[in-house]
């Protein structure tokens, strides 16, 4: 993982450690896939522009979104089936956007969930999505 420099290199390490069934939940998308390869073309038309010789020991990408401190403008959107990845499911994901310092953003349809993000104290930048 510390080795992984961008999504297509994550994505071929899901295909690898992920049961294949779960691997092909996450990585596809609905009906004609049509909105996920519109977001994957997306996300190719986005450049930086590199900036040679600039100080950049005191950079700062924090920001605030919706009152909530955060360490940098990326947060986790609202997603479904997080125990297919990760034993503890969003309770992990809670707790890494918490190390982060970043907003995790819940989807409406937790079952349990609020249960136990409380008992883990993991209610640091949780936003509920309605």
């Amino acid at each position: 993982m510390d080795q992984i420099v961008n999504m297509n290199e994550f994505q071929e390490l899901a295909k690898l450690v992920l049961p294949k069934m779960y691997y092909e939940f996450y990585s596809g998308g609905a009906e004609d896939e049509h909105t996920l390869k519109e977001n994957v073309e997306a996300f190719t038309r986005i450049m930086f522009r590199p900036r040679v010789l600039v100080d950049v020991s005191k950079i700062d990408t924090s920001t605030s979104i919706l009152g909530y401190p955060i360490s940098a403008p990326i947060m986790i959107a609202p997603t479904a089936m997080h125990m297919l990845a990760h034993p503890e499911g969003e309770t992990a994901t809670a707790k890494s956007a918490a190390a982060c310092n970043t907003i995790m953003v819940l989807r409406c349809l937790l079952e349990y969930m609020f249960c136990i993000l409380f008992e883990f104290k993991v209610v640091k930048n949780i936003v509920f999505l309605l």
